[in-house]
């Protein structure tokens, strides 16, 4: 199968694009065919190594997985033996901010992974565009206390993780403030 590959960090002149071997679904896992995936935030810093201590989780000298990509749309393919939650055909969308290796044809997934059926209104595209800036403005947000009529400002309310912060906001009941670069 086709995948980018990154065997060193700093750049995106070091992604490559070459053939890997189709990965195989364990026993708790899913096989993916990728049909939409993005490159976020995230993947700049994974591809970057920057903040260092990113390192650890990734790598400390190369990139553990040569494979990069955080977040992605696809369908089905297999199932292990021990998946029962999904099923070959479904339509799914993911994200996990160590690396899924989703720059690829195919991916595999532990089921037990933040992993979860589309929705039917969704194309492949705008499923995968829309977790990355949702998982980190949720967890931002979570951590305060929110209550319906409150006032807030939103520095930078155009990009991933903002444009969700105002919705989540909204949603709350919220009165919100957007402001952005120009």
């Amino acid at each position: 199968m086709k995948a980018i590959i990154c065997s060193k960090y700093g750049n995106p002149e070091n992604l490559k694009l070459g053939n890997v071997e189709k990965p195989d679904p364990k026993d708790n896992e899913l096989l993916i065919k990728i049909y939409a995936a993005t490159v976020n935030r995230t993947d700049c810093a994974i591809l970057r190594a920057k903040p260092f201590i990113m390192r650890f989780v990734t790598g400390v000298f190369k990139p553990k997985k040569l494979i990069p990509g955080t977040e992605f749309a696809g369908k089905i393919e297999a199932v292990g033996d021990n998946v029962n939650t999904y099923k070959v055909d479904d339509k799914v969308f993911g994200f996990d901010d160590t690396g899924l290796q989703s720059h690829a044809q195919y991916m595999t997934i532990s089921k037990d992974k933040a992993l979860a059926l589309m929705p039917e209104n969704l194309t492949y595209e705008q499923a995968a565009a829309s977790i990355e800036g949702a998982h980190y403005a949720y967890n931002f947000i979570n951590k305060v206390d929110i209550k319906s009529g409150q006032k807030v400002l939103v520095n930078g309310a155009t990009g991933a993780i903002g444009s969700a912060v105002v919705q989540f906001l909204k949603y709350f009941g919220v009165y919100v403030t957007a402001v952005c670069n120009s």
